[in-house]
């Protein structure tokens, strides 16, 4: 790998811990943008043989770090159907269910799993923030 290659890469993966130490949101995003960093940097530690696939990968990090930080959101954008589609409205099939159910039709498995983890997590929580305040209230149901 090149002198800038390696130069333009430390400087993406600084600029992604400082987003995710400075991240405004929850702190599961932020945790998440900082193991997402790690694992693709890791991964792609692997692939540095090829200078091209290392400049197509920085160039794919640094466009994932503007959308998070532009649109405030730390996971990476869903692929859906074609936005010009001409089917009305009224003919769209409707997401609904589960999380879980919704992820399943997810092209991509582990953006899916990602989702699906993260709904069951915040189930989990959800969860344990109920039953402290039904122990909080003592024990007494509404």
């Amino acid at each position: 790998m090149s002198v800038e290659l390696r130069r333009q890469a430390l400087s993406l993966y600084r600029r992604l811990l400082r987003a995710a130490r400075e991240w405004k949101g929850s702190t599961e995003e932020a945790d998440y943008i900082r193991q997402e960093a790690r694992q693709q940097f890791r991964a792609n530690r692997l692939d540095a043989r090829s200078e091209a696939a290392v400049a197509q990968a920085l160039e794919e990090g640094e466009k994932r770090l503007e959308l998070a930080l532009h649109y405030g959101i730390a996971f990476p954008r869903l692929h859906h159907a074609d936005q010009f589609a001409k089917t009305p409205y009224w003919d769209k099939p409707r997401l609904g269910g589960e999380p879980e159910e919704v992820a399943s039709g997810i092209r991509d498995r582990s953006i899916a799993d990602k989702l699906a983890a993260a709904a069951r997590r915040r189930r989990e929580k959800l969860a344990a923030q109920q039953q402290q305040q039904q122990h909080g209230d003592g024990g007494a149901p509404e």
